[in-house]
C-alpha cells in the first residue's frame, strides 16, 4: 500500500534519528546519568492543535517553571503566553476554541471561611481565555450584579461542558447557589466573559452532559447519603427521568461517557463479565436497555471517549499503557492505528488532539519504559509524520533499564500483576539490591509507560519492582474489590509476597531491600517498615497518609462519607482496625531509617500527616529525617522540589542499600 509505505519510511527515519533504539537497551552498564535528566518535568505536555491544524499549543516545562506556548505547526518562533512557577498556580488544562483563542483551567491552593464551619483548605480552579499571541487575557468568571453572591461560592470554575460551533461561546457549569450540588449551565462568551443562563439547576444535580446538538441531556446527581443518581431527558429538555442509582463501588454503576452524532444514543461505561466495557443506551425510549458496544476479555475499558472531526464517537482511550492504549470501533481509525503500528513497530502509538480537518493529529509514541516522543501526524492523502518534541530529551538514545511485566501469587492464591525495571545492562543479573515502589491511589495502576522515579532508581543500579497489589484498577472488578477496606492488611501482604517472588527467582538480594512511595505508596512504605520491620533496610515516603482515623474523618464528610467508608472504613465503627493500620501509632515498631517529605499546600493528603509521623518517630527515638516543601503540592509540580526529592532519594538509597561489609 503506497500511503503505508510513505508513512513507514518517514517514521523509520525519525525512529533512527530521534528515538532510543531497541538495541541500545542491551548495551553494557554505563555511568549514571545526571539526576536532572530524570527529575525534570516532561519538556512538553498537553499538546493541542488549532482547529485548522496550523498551530500548536503546549505546556513547556523548564527550570523556572511552566510556560503556555504556541507556534506554527510547520515550525517557527515560539510565543510565550503565560508562565508559572507552579507554586502560586498550576496549569490544569488547555483547549483551542477557535484558530485564534484558547481557554485554560488554572489550579491554585487556597482556603475558605464560614461563620459556623470555620476555616478549611481548598484547591480552587479558575477559567481564563487568551489569544494565541498572548493578548486579551481575561478571567471568564466575573462576579457582577445579582449573581455575584452565588458565584463567589464556586470553588471549581473551569468545568467546561461544551464548545459551541460559533467558536465564540462555551457552556460552563457552576453552582447556582451555596449548595454545591445544585449546578446550572451558563453560556459564556470567550472574548467578553458575558454569560447567560443556558440551563437552570435541578435539585442535587452536580454534573451535566450535552449531546451533539449542544443540548443538556444527562444529569449526574448525588443524594445526601452519597448515592449517585443518573438522569436523562428528551431532546427538548423535558421529561427528566432517573435511569440508574448506585452507591460507591456498586457493580451496578453506570458512568456516562458522552454522545456521538446521534443525540439519543448515550455512551456509557458499565461492567461486562467483571471488566469495564462500553455500552450505548437509546435515551429516547424509556424502556430501552444498555447495548454492549465494545468489550475486551483482558482489559478494563475505563478510559475516555474518542471523537472524530465531525463529533462522531469512534473509540475509547485508556489512561494506562498495556498491550493496547486505544480501542476503536470505527474502521477508519482502526486502519490508521494499524498503519502507525506497522510504521513504528514495538511501540505504543496513540493519536489524540486531532484538528477539525480530520487529517492532522498529535501522535505520541514510546517503547515500554522509555520516554515518549511527540509528533504531528498527517493521515490524509499525503501521509507524513514529523517529530515535534522529546519529553525527556537528555534520555533519548540512552540505554535505560528494561521494564517488564510479570505475574506472581499472593499467599491466599490470588494472581497479581507487577512490573520490574532492571538497571541498564543488568538484565538477567541475580541478587540485585531491590527497591519496592508501590503506586499511589490506591485505585490506580502502574503500567509499561515511562516512570521517571523507577527509571532514575534503576539508573542508580537498583532493581525496581512496582506491584499492582489488590485494589489496583484495570484488571477487573474483583481485582479492585479485593483491596476495599484492606489498607495495611492483605494489600500490604501483597508487597511482602512480591518480594518473596523476587527473592525466590534470584532477582533480588533479600538483605538489601528498601521501600519507596508517594501518597498511598508513601503509606505503604511506612506500613511496610511497621508491619514487617525486618524486611526492609529503610522507607522513603512522599506525602504519605499516616493516620487512617484522621484521614477518614477528614475525607469522609457529607455525601463522600459512604464512598470513604466502603474504600477505607468508618472513623467510628472501624476505629480499632484503622488505628492498628496507622503508621503514626506504631512508630516504636520501626527499626530502620525513615525519610519523610511533604508539601505544605498538599490538598490531597494534608501536611499534618507527615508532621505527626515525624513527631512520633522523634518521640520513639527512631532514625528519620523530615523535609518540608513550602507551598509544595501533592503532584510535586515545583521543579526545585522535584530536584530536591530525587537528591534525597539518591542519598537515602546509597546509605541503606550499600553493599554489606
Amino acid at each position: 500500500m503506497k500511503r503505508r509505505a510513505v508513512l513507514s519510511a518517514g517514521a523509520q527515519m525519525l525512529a533512527v534519528a530521534a528515538l532510543p533504539a531497541a538495541m541500545s537497551l542491551a548495551q553494557a552498564a554505563r555511568a549514571p546519568l545526571p539526576l536532572r535528566s530524570f527529575s525534570r518535568r516532561p519538556l512538553m505536555e498537553q499538546l493541542s492543535l488549532s482547529p485548522d491544524g496550523k498551530r500548536v499549543a503546549a505546556l513547556v516545562n523548564s527550570e523556572a517553571g511552566t510556560m503556555l506556548v504556541t507556534r506554527a505547526a510547520a515550525g517557527g518562533p515560539v510565543q510565550n503566553l503565560m508562565t508559572t512557577d507552579n507554586l502560586e498556580f498550576i496549569f490544569g488544562w488547555i483547549r483551542w476554541v477557535n484558530n485564534e483563542r484558547l481557554v485554560l483551567g488554572l489550579r491554585y491552593p487556597s482556603h475558605r471561611e464560614h461563620e459556623y464551619m470555620g476555616v478549611w483548605t481548598t484547591m480552587e480552579t479558575r477559567l481564563v481565555a487568551i489569544n494565541a499571541d498572548g493578548s486579551n487575557l481575561i478571567n471568564l468568571i466575573k462576579n457582577r450584579g445579582a449573581s455575584a453572591k452565588n458565584l463567589r461560592w464556586a470553588q471549581i470554575q473551569d468545568e467546561v461542558l461544551d464548545y459551541l460551533p460559533d467558536g465564540k461561546h462555551i457552556l460552563l457549569q457552576l453552582p447556582a447557589s451555596d449548595r454545591v450540588f445544585d449546578t446550572a449551565v451558563y453560556k459564556v462568551n470567550i472574548d467578553t466573559a458575558e454569560r447567560s443562563t443556558y440551563f437552570t439547576a435541578r435539585d442535587r444535580i452536580y454534573d451535566w452532559v450535552t449531546d451533539a446538538s449542544h443540548q443538556v441531556r444527562v444529569g449526574i446527581g448525588r443524594t445526601e447519603q452519597g448515592v449517585t443518581t443518573l438522569w436523562v431527558c428528551d431532546a427538548n429538555g423535558k421529561n427528566w427521568r432517573q435511569i440508574s442509582q448506585y452507591s460507591a463501588f456498586d457493580r451496578e454503576r453506570m458512568y456516562p461517557l458522552g454522545f456521538g452524532l446521534d443525540p439519543d444514543r448515550l455512551y456509557l461505561q458499565a461492567l461486562h463479565e467483571g471488566l469495564t466495557a462500553v455500552f450505548t443506551l437509546d435515551i429516547s425510549k424509556p424502556d430501552s436497555k444498555p447495548v454492549l458496544k465494545l468489550a475486551d476479555k483482558r482489559h478494563a475499558l475505563d478510559g475516555r471517549l474518542i471523537h472524530d472531526e465531525r463529533g462522531e464517537a469512534v473509540g475509547i482511550r485508556k489512561a494506562v499503557l498495556g498491550e493496547m492504549a486505544s480501542f476503536y470501533w470505527d474502521p477508519r481509525y482502526k486502519a490508521w492505528q494499524a498503519e502507525l503500528d506497522e510504521s513504528l513497530p514495538g511501540r505504543f502509538n496513540m493519536l489524540y488532539a486531532g484538528a477539525r480537518n480530520g487529517q492532522d493529529f498529535i501522535l505520541t509514541s514510546e517503547v515500554p519504559g522509555q520516554p515518549e516522543s511527540i509528533y504531528i501526524a498527517n493521515l490524509g492523502d499525503a501521509p507524513s509524520i514529523k517529530l515535534l518534541a522529546q519529553t525527556y530529551p537528555e534520555l533519548q538514545k540512552q540505554p535505560l533499564g528494561q521494564k517488564q511485566h510479570f505475574l506472581y501469587k499472593a499467599r491466599d492464591g490470588m494472581e497479581l500483576h507487577a512490573f520490574v525495571t532492571y538497571p541498564p545492562g543488568a538484565e538477567g543479573s541475580e541478587k540485585l539490591p531491590l527497591v519496592m515502589m508501590p503506586h499511589g491511589g490506591p485505585q490506580a495502576a502502574d503500567g509499561l509507560e515511562f516512570d521517571a522515579w523507577a527509571a532514575f532508581v534503576a539508573d542508580r543500579g537498583y532493581l525496581v519492582v512496582q506491584p499492582n497489589f489488590r485494589g489496583s484498577t484495570g484488571y477487573g472488578e474483583a481485582y479492585m474489590e479485593a483491596g476495599l477496606r484492606r489498607w495495611g492488611l492483605e494489600m500490604q501482604d501483597d508487597l511482602e509476597d512480591v518480594l518473596r517472588h523476587c527473592v525466590d527467582s534470584k532477582w533480588a538480594d533479600p538483605s538489601r531491600v528498601a521501600i519507596v512511595g508517594a501518597s498511598y505508596g508513601g503509606y505503604a512504605a511506612l506500613m511496610g517498615v511497621v508491619k514487617t520491620p525486618d524486611l526492609y533496610q529503610g522507607a522513603f515516603a512522599f506525602a504519605p497518609v499516616t493516620d487512617l482515623v484522621d484521614f477518614v474523618d477528614d475525607a469522609g464528610q457529607g455525601s463522600r462519607r459512604e464512598a470513604v467508608r466502603r474504600q477505607i472504613g468508618d472513623a467510628r465503627d472501624d476505629a480499632e482496625r484503622l488505628r492498628s493500620t496507622s503508621p503514626v501509632l506504631h512508630a516504636q515498631k520501626i527499626k530502620v531509617p525513615v525519610v519523610l517529605l511533604h508539601g505544605t499546600h498538599d490538598r490531597q493528603v494534608d501536611y499534618k500527616h507527615s508532621v505527626k509521623m515525624a513527631e512520633a518517630l522523634k518521640k520513639a527515638g527512631k532514625a528519620h529525617s523530615f523535609h518540608t516543601f513550602d507551598k509544595g503540592d501533592h503532584q510535586l509540580s515545583h521543579q526545585a522540589y522535584r530536584d530536591q526529592l530525587f537528591g534525597h532519594l539518591e542519598k537515602f538509597l546509597a546509605q541503606v542499600l550499600a553493599p554489606k561489609g
